[in-house]
């Protein structure tokens, strides 16, 4: 057959439970991922307890507490996928899934304790050199060791393809959460095998080399982690493929912002869509639908639609300075602030707010409004004027964000 030699890829090793965008398909992968884990964390804590005792090695004896600890990290794991995969509900509308990212960071906080754990133990190990027991086995227990550093790398790149197959942060963490165990058992099979060469020494310089590369992994782990609650800005190619989409929909006229949420496996697509002045309220609805149903179908995103008037700038901010001059010859108006330009069918609206005295008349309003839309149509041409009037008093909040113009 044509397709037998085709090379299997590299996830089918991991069993398929289904599409991991389903929550609970998502959690039965992190449960795999955490068995497998605590499985072959117990049975080599067992076997480097067991010859760290034997050969009265305290490397191999805390070598062994470390693959232990990563039992303790796949209990967080799992605690994180039983609580993302919850429903959403009146106090977390949009799901739990963020508890994946919070499980990641108390996974790699664990991975710098361990890594600070070993510098002082190597410092106390240069300072103070151990005596191994029954040297006639100490090669062969250093290759032992060395072979389950092999182990503990099989075990990462288990956590990795798992991660990678449902885009998990939390299963790459606890991947080099293993990782750091096979580094220190690798660099503490090399101390063992040195001593009977000479070179005690060796134990504890490989012991620090590699808590500064655990230190520095749980770092950047929990600074990814940390920028994904922090609501850091999205990838710009993300938001550009999201424009692209809702451009393609009918009756779109523009995008003025787009905004990605990341809630884990949930993410929201917040849009400020453009559309036509004069389009019915249903019309308007429709095409807010269309756009949450083809990122919905595209990306699998959630969509908050926002639908705005398309906005004109015939000649730049030119339209609108011809109004801010207008509005500064009127002794009447304190301030001003909000001026929209909007195109129309035959004629663009022209909306502004106007800060008068508290005490002026409605009289006076009434012909200052007058008056403005007569100058405004000579000036800029056949329009429509809307002015919205706010006192201006004492306490006015306005005023302390346009007072530049005021005029007293």
């Amino acid at each position: 057959m044509a397709g037998s030699n085709q090379p299997k890829s590299k996830f089918s090793i991991i069993p398929e439970y289904g599409d991991p965008k389903d929550l609970n398909v998502r959690a039965k992968y992190g449960y795999l991922e955490a068995t497998v884990s605590i499985i072959g964390n117990v049975i080599l804590f067992l076997i480097k307890l067991l010859l760290g005792i034997f050969i009265n090695s305290i490397a191999l004896i805390a070598d062994s507490v470390h693959s232990l600890s990563d039992v303790g990290t796949s209990g967080v794991v799992i605690y994180g996928f039983k609580v993302s995969k919850k429903p959403p509900d009146e106090s977390h509308p949009y799901g739990h899934g963020r508890m994946e990212y919070i499980a990641t960071i108390i996974i790699a906080t664990l991975l710098i304790v361990v890594g600070f754990g070993f510098i002082e133990y190597s410092a106390e190990r240069i300072i103070d050199p151990q005596e191994l027991l029954n040297q006639d086995y100490i090669f062969i227990i250093g290759i032992i060791i060395i072979i389950t550093a092999v182990v503990k790398e099989l075990m990462a790149e288990y956590s990795i393809l798992i991660g990678k197959k449902i885009k998990s942060d939390i299963l790459v963490a606890d991947a080099w959460h293993h990782r750091s165990d096979a580094i220190s058992s690798v660099a503490v099979g090399i101390g063992i095998i040195g001593t009977t060469y000479g070179y005690p020494i060796l134990d504890p310089i490989f012991g620090i080399i590699v808590s500064f590369i655990i230190i520095y992994v749980g770092i950047e782990i929990i600074k990814s982690s940390a920028n994904v609650l922090m609501g850091h800005a999205p990838d710009e190619a993300l938001v550009q493929d999201v424009k692209k989409l809702v451009t393609t929909i009918k009756g779109v006229r523009g995008i003025n912002k787009v905004k990605i949420h990341d809630y884990g496996v949930t993410k929201v697509v917040s849009l400020r869509v453009n559309v036509e002045n004069n389009l019915r309220l249903d019309d308007a609805h429709e095409i807010a639908d269309r756009i949450e149903k083809k990122i919905r179908n595209k990306m699998n995103y959630t969509t908050i639609v926002h639908l705005e008037p398309e906005e004109i700038s015939t000649n730049g901010r030119l339209t609108e300075r011809i109004v801010e001059n207008i509005l500064d010859k009127q002794k009447e108006i304190i301030s001003f602030h909000k001026i929209q330009i909007i195109s129309g069918g035959k004629k663009d609206d022209i909306k502004m707010h106007l800060v008068v005295d508290q005490d002026m008349s409605t009289n006076k309003t009434h012909d200052l409004c007058h008056r403005l839309e007569s100058i405004i149509n000579n000036k800029y041409g056949a329009c429509n004027v809307d002015v919205h009037f706010e006192p201006c008093g004492n306490d006015c909040k306005v005023c302390t964000f346009s007072c530049s113009a005021r005029k007293k």
